[in-house]
């Protein structure tokens, strides 16, 4: 694809968003008229005579070394192919590889301006430790941006285990009111994984994507047009925000998600760069596009662990204990916990809700004992240990019950029998 072509494309893309003409020819740095004739549907339509050429041979290696790292080392390029028999020069491969390179991320970016409604990005924000909760911990941001109207979504947590993310992307479509069509990420294994050298997506996120209405995008490795706004946002994220809430002291997550909640309020509010319309005005337009949210059809994507009641009635999780009723010791339980905030539910194998608890900090070796559930302990302790009542030694069955066990028991004759048995004897 030649330089010209690559800037139609981009014009249209740009036109596409709302661009006057007089801003994308400014941007392009061509004139308005040239502008106009890229954004005619028969421009460059017409097919262009080849030449030959003495790299020609080598086009698809090249191709396919480009297509894997559009950035890859040209010196180390031109090596390989000196070995396997190219004789031209430098600079020709210098050329078409520029005009590879352009095509690629082109069609990068092509792929990823999207129409309304149709996507999002997702990536993470590495926070560093702060001191949150009364304690030092690693913080991260969620980000969650739509593609068309660049509405974003964050989200702080201390951790990026599977069951957060999931909760994450549920709290995001509550945000937006609306599921966007498709989700683009890296190679996060949260989201996708990698088999023998094929990647699929993580079973988890497959299961929340078939539930809420949306299809999951690995972005390629090294492309950064692909995922670059939601990167973009993220250094925007990391030079507004967080300075104005650094190093506070006695901040707590939750204060910290209601803070960012306003900031992106006033985000949504601003225009965006040569748009001239905010985010919130986009939004309006790209939400009628989305698919529809659910709450009630989103699975359980709390994080589940299989515990057994001990014989002092006591759950133990990460060396923290928790008391339950006494009635399920020995037995098997569920403990479902909100990986944002820790808020648990203990259920029954039955799926009968046991206890609600917020849990103890790991390794924190807390015991947390409910007074009712210590009183069914001793209750049942004492029912094991009564003992157990005697029939007293004297005590004589009822006469009327003695006579009906003796009448079906012993087989009443007449005295005449006998003599007839003496008879047969003698």
């Amino acid at each position: 694809m030649c330089r010209k072509e690559d800037r139609m494309h981009i014009a249209r893309i740009l036109a596409r968003e709302g661009h006057r003409q007089k801003d994308i020819a400014a941007q392009l740095g061509v004139s308005d008229r040239m502008v106009r004739k890229y954004l005619k549907e028969d421009f460059g339509a017409r097919a262009r005579k080849k030449r030959r050429s003495i790299l020609e041979p080598f086009h698809r290696l090249i191709d396919e070394t480009i297509e894997e790292n559009p950035y890859t080392n040209l010196v180390l390029l031109y090596e390989r192919l000196r070995r396997q028999r190219y004789d031209g020069g430098m600079t020709i491969l210098r050329d078409y590889a520029r005009g590879v390179r352009e095509q690629v991320i082109t069609k990068a970016v092509l792929r990823f301006e999207t129409e309304p409604g149709r996507q999002a990005q997702v990536d993470w924000k590495e926070c560093g430790s702060w001191l949150i909760d009364g304690r030092m911990q690693k913080l991260y941001a969620f980000v969650m941006l739509l593609g068309y109207s660049r509405r974003p979504f964050v989200l702080f947590t201390t951790n990026m285990r599977l069951s957060t993310v999931l909760l994450a992307h549920l709290a995001a479509f509550a945000w937006f009111g609306a599921v966007p069509r498709e989700i683009l990420y890296d190679n996060m294994r949260t989201a996708w994984l990698n088999q023998g050298g094929s990647w699929i997506v993580n079973p988890g996120l497959l299961s929340l994507a078939s539930a809420c209405g949306f299809t999951p995008l690995r972005c390629k490795v090294r492309r950064p047009q692909t995922k670059g706004k939601v990167e973009r946002f993220i250094g925007y994220l990391a030079h507004n925000f967080l300075p104005r809430v650094e190093k506070r002291a006695g901040t707590t997550l939750e204060e910290l998600n209601g803070e960012v909640a306003d900031w992106l309020k006033s985000v949504d509010a601003q225009q965006i760069g040569g748009i001239r319309n905010t985010r919130a005005e986009r939004f309006a337009e790209e939400k009628p596009y989305m698919n529809t949210w659910a709450p009630e059809a989103a699975p359980d994507v709390r994080e589940m662990v299989g515990l057994v009641v001990s014989r002092e009635g006591k759950l133990t999780h990460q060396t923290n204990q928790y008391s339950v009723p006494a009635e399920y010791i020995g037995q098997m339980v569920t403990l479902k916990i909100n990986t944002l905030n820790y808020r648990s539910q203990v259920f029954t194998q039955e799926n009968l809700l046991l206890r609600e608890f917020t849990l103890s900090t790991k390794g924190a070796r807390e015991v947390n004992i409910r007074e009712e559930d210590t009183e069914s302990l001793i209750e049942r302790w004492k029912a094991e240990r009564r003992p157990t009542v005697k029939k007293a030694p004297h005590e004589v069955l009822d006469p009327q019950i003695l006579d009906e066990l003796i009448a079906t028991s012993v087989e009443t004759r007449n005295p005449a029998c006998y003599d007839q048995l003496v008879g047969a004897a003698s």
